[in-house]
């Protein structure tokens, strides 16, 4: 493989000339472009991506850290981010902490050791972590997407999940349901508070009983919801209406009732959350609350590649609402796939 040296003999040019035509090309002469970019196509010289970071300290790369990549709701928010940032320059690599304290704990405390110019922490789920993360935030630029946070030293993109999983909720009490269940992620999470909080404020200004055995727990997963509408549907008395805490956890519940011949809306209604592709491909179409992916995607990586460009400047905050977008999980007018 060719390095510098060997561009610089077949120019016939120098080594620092070679490096100039890398980095900054336009202090050269036209003469002096035309033989090393010559010398670089006969040798199919390709310039090391470390070492021109290494003298330039940046990498032009993004870390992105998220929970997990099976939720199809993070595998969207990272195609979306990856999209936008190649346009600005920028490669992305993920991490994934397995919704496990100790693996994000182990990347904060290793901050340093981070091959990127900036990191995208995207929805993680402690209730100390933006406190944690406000500490580090002096040694690489950092943007969040996440809910309601109350630190303005960070740059933040956010949805308030409370609020829309509240407006989810709600929009179910409207169609006239008394017997409401809630399946919702693990039980300990801080997410999954948030949005309990917006289901049971929902269910409370609409006088309807939160019944313990309607409330399910676990994974943010497909087979989760399976295994949950199973559950609620062996009850004396079933829901007519679940919401779901997310599109994923929806498409298990869709599942599970059309393999048992339960008729959906009519005998049980569904609604989901965030406006995930698979919400609208589905048949029937999901019922969700549209949090708009793509905008808040782009709102962080502006965000964060203007702190790395510009050191100094002001962190900043954009705040996001969901939009409820009907499919045929609860109303069998709605169009059968979705248009989002």
């Amino acid at each position: 493989m060719a390095v510098i040296i060997d561009v610089a003999r077949r120019a016939g040019v120098s080594k620092s000339t070679v490096s100039k035509f890398l980095n900054t090309p336009e202090l050269l002469t036209e003469e002096y472009l035309v033989r090393v970019a010559k010398a670089v196509e006969e040798l199919n010289f390709i310039p090391s991506n470390i070492a021109r970071s290494m003298r330039s300290k940046r990498t032009n790369q993004i870390a992105m850290i998220v929970p997990d990549i099976v939720n199809p709701f993070y595998s969207e928010v990272f195609g979306e981010i990856r999209t936008y940032a190649s346009k600005l320059g920028y490669s992305v690599i993920v991490y994934t902490t397995e919704d496990d304290l100790a693996e994000l704990n182990r990347y904060i405390d290793n901050i340093d050791g981070f091959y990127s110019d900036g990191i995208i922490f995207c929805f993680l789920d402690e209730d100390g972590i933006t406190q944690h993360i406000d500490n580090i935030h002096d040694k690489i630029p950092i943007t969040l997407i996440s809910w309601d946070i109350h630190s303005t030293n960070l740059n933040s993109v956010i949805l308030s999940l409370r609020n829309s999983i509240f407006q989810i909720s709600q929009y179910m009490t409207s169609l006239g349901h008394q017997r409401i269940a809630f399946i919702n992620g693990p039980a300990d999470s801080r997410i999954s508070k948030e949005k309990f909080d917006g289901f049971s404020r929902a269910m409370h200004m609409a006088e309807i009983e939160i019944r313990d055995e309607y409330i399910k727990n676990g994974r943010n997963r497909i087979k989760h919801g399976y295994h949950n509408t199973s559950q609620l549907m062996q009850l004396e008395e079933p829901p007519t209406a679940i919401v779901a805490a997310n599109d994923s956890i929806a498409v298990g519940c869709l599942k599970y009732l059309s393999q048992h011949d339960y008729r959906v809306p009519d005998d049980v209604a569904v609604s989901g959350h965030d406006g995930i592709q698979l919400s609208y491909i589905y048949d029937p179409s999901i019922t969700t609350n549209v949090m708009p992916i793509a905008d808040m995607c782009k709102s962080a990586v502006d965000m964060l590649i203007n702190k790395i460009e510009r050191p100094g400047s002001k962190s900043r905050q954009a705040i996001f609402t969901a939009n409820i977008v009907e499919g045929k999980s609860t109303n069998p007018n709605a169009p059968s796939i979705i248009d989002l």
